[in-house]
């Protein structure tokens, strides 16, 4: 019988800026109580989606009746990120001083002071005043009638959390995966159970990033689009240098004559002299297309990879992503790009366009590649590696991610 159960259990604190967490780590798993699973799947949800969302739930018990496995859901720190998964809006101190800025040289006296929007109905009455007066200023012909003016608001994830990216986001996966390997309802094969982390777009990051902090606890990476360096703009700070060009996304569904710019809460910020500068080394740490760290993770039991990534694809580099393959491959690992270049790669099924994620269907992915993939893991199954624990030197820090009572822990030391 098909079963579904959700999980709470404590994750990682975050090591780098120094904040202790306040919510607990939520993951959903589905699995056949009648069936002896092969490995356990990780599908890893994209911005915009958790392991709520009903679609996964379908893919799931889908796959659950098709294959042999365990499904994992996780809703990794910050997850939480999009009205759709609980966040709501709010006015930071820099999206006030924008809007102070852009209404000004408009020449649009503001309805009441912005000290007092306390709430998300009391911003939206502000908003609405300010959409009004573009409107008769158009009518007195004081704008042209394409004017409109860009304005920024900010996300407050679900659970009081922020942005910190990607660390502590691959922690959770891994943490999810060391406590089912020792507490799962079913046969772990002694804890041995090959691991796959799934995902598109960010979740495929994530699934990068999880394999270089625990190769030795990842057997492989199925990815659909992924990035091989971070997006900037989808770090939280962007507003602070351009909010325009750098804000996560953009909206007019609000309102006609204004265009909202969006981004996430974080701590990270570009001021240099801030304990929360986004230095060299946080970016180093966070890149999987990073040439020194790929030769230290190639001394450790080597994740199988594949990926599919498109010619058009309008957020992340298909040529970063063709120079990360190549070390992959040229460091020993067996990594496989199928990069989505020409019209007739196109079959209407698998593959539906030449842009961001393509149209492959998560089902039809897993059941593709993964039969694949896990022949190879059993025909090359990982030896125990006892030493699980490593170290990346990145500028002037030293991050060390180790294995120990069934968690990953992060430590950061100044190098000497």
């Amino acid at each position: 019988m098909q079963i579904n159960r959700i999980y709470e259990i404590d994750s990682c604190d975050d090591v780098e800026l120094g904040i202790k967490r306040e919510s607990k780590l939520e993951f959903k798993l589905w699995y056949d109580d009648e069936k002896k699973p092969e490995a356990l799947i990780f599908f890893i949800q994209g911005i915009g989606s958790d392991c709520h969302d009903k679609m996964l739930n379908f893919i799931a018990q889908n796959l659950i009746q098709k294959l042999n496995i365990a499904f994992a859901g996780v809703n990794y720190h910050c997850i939480g990120n999009r009205p759709q998964t609980g966040s709501t809006f709010y006015l930071d101190e820099i999206d006030k001083l924008i809007l102070d800025a852009t209404t000004q040289a408009a020449g649009i006296k503001l309805p009441f002071s912005m000290d007092k929007i306390q709430n998300y109905d009391q911003m939206g009455i502000f908003f609405h005043c300010i959409n009004q007066a573009l409107i008769k200023g158009k009518k007195e012909g004081k704008f042209r009638l394409d004017y409109f003016l860009n304005l920024h608001i900010s996300l407050q994830p679900k659970k009081n959390e922020y942005q910190n990216f990607g660390i502590m986001q691959a922690q959770d996966l891994i943490n999810v995966a060391l406590y089912l390997k020792k507490n799962a309802p079913f046969d772990t094969m002694g804890g041995s159970i090959p691991v796959i982390m799934i995902g598109s777009s960010h979740g495929g990051y994530l699934s990068h990033l999880a394999a270089k902090i625990a190769p030795w606890l990842i057997d492989g990476v199925i990815d659909n689009s992924s990035c091989a360096k971070f997006l900037w703009k989808l770090v939280g700070f962007g507003k602070e240098i351009d909010f325009i060009k750098y804000s996560e996304f953009d909206t007019f569904k609000f309102f006609e004559h204004i265009c909202i710019h969006c981004s996430t809460k974080t701590f990270w910020t570009s001021n240099s002299s801030s304990p929360y500068f986004f230095s060299p080394a946080r970016r180093m740490i966070r890149n999987i297309l990073e040439p020194s760290h790929l030769q230290i993770q190639s001394t450790y039991p080597k994740p199988y990879y594949v990926s599919y990534h498109a010619i058009k694809d309008q957020f992340y580099s298909l040529e970063e992503k063709i120079t990360l393959y190549k070390y992959l491959n040229d460091l020993g690992f067996d990594a496989k790009l199928n990069s989505i270049t020409k019209i007739s790669q196109i079959d209407g099924k698998f593959i539906k366009n030449l842009e961001h994620g393509m149209g492959i269907p998560v089902k039809l992915l897993i059941k593709k590649e993964f039969p694949i993939m896990l022949e190879k893991i059993k025909n090359n199954p990982k030896k125990e590696y006892k030493d699980k624990s490593i170290s990346y030197p990145c500028e002037d820090l030293l991050y060390n991610f180790t294995q120990k009572e069934d968690k990953i822990f992060l430590e950061i030391k100044k190098k000497d």
